[in-house]
C-alpha cells in the first residue's frame, strides 16, 4: 500500500476519531483541543505504519509547554510523553501493540488504542 494510500484511509477516520476523544474525555482535552490531538494521533500513526518506533514532538499553549512523544509499536509495546522543560516521563504500556488494525474496525480500532495511550502518558506526565 502507498503512503498515499495510507494516509488517506487514516483521514478518513478524522472525524470518528475526534468524535471518539470527546466522548472518550481524554485528560489531555484540558491542554490541547481534539483537533489538535486528533492530528497528533494521525500523525503518529501515519508514522507507524512505516516504522515501528517513532518520535514526534507537541507543542502547547503557544509554544510554552514542548513534549516529545515516543511509540514502540511491537508486542508489548509503550507509548512515552516526555516533558522536555521539566524533564518527566510518563509512560503508558500495552500487552499488544499501541497502534494495530483488527478485522471488525480496521485502524480505526487502532487509532482509538493509539489516542487512549498517548492520553494515558501525557497524564502520566503531567500528575
Amino acid at each position: 500500500m502507498s503512503t498515499e494510500v495510507m494516509t488517506t484511509s487514516l483521514e478518513l477516520m478524522r472525524s470518528d476519531l475526534e468524535e471518539f476523544i470527546m466522548n472518550d474525555n481524554l485528560d489531555m482535552v484540558e491542554e490541547f483541543p481534539e483537533e489538535e490531538i486528533t492530528d497528533i494521533v494521525l500523525a503518529i500513526a501515519e508514522k507507524l505504519m512505516i516504522n515501528d518506533v517513532v518520535e514526534y514532538p507537541i507543542m502547547s499553549c503557544g509554544g510554552i509547554w514542548s513534549y516529545q512523544v515516543k511509540v514502540n509499536n511491537r508486542i508489548k509495546g509503550f507509548v512515552s510523553v516526555s516533558d522536555e522543560v521539566l524533564g518527566i516521563t510518563g509512560v503508558s504500556r500495552t500487552e499488544y501493540k499501541p497502534f494495530y488494525s483488527d478485522d471488525e474496525d480496521g485502524y480505526f480500532a487502532g487509532l482509538c488504542s493509539l489516542a487512549q495511550m498517548i492520553n494515558e502518558a501525557w497524564y502520566e506526565c503531567n500528575k
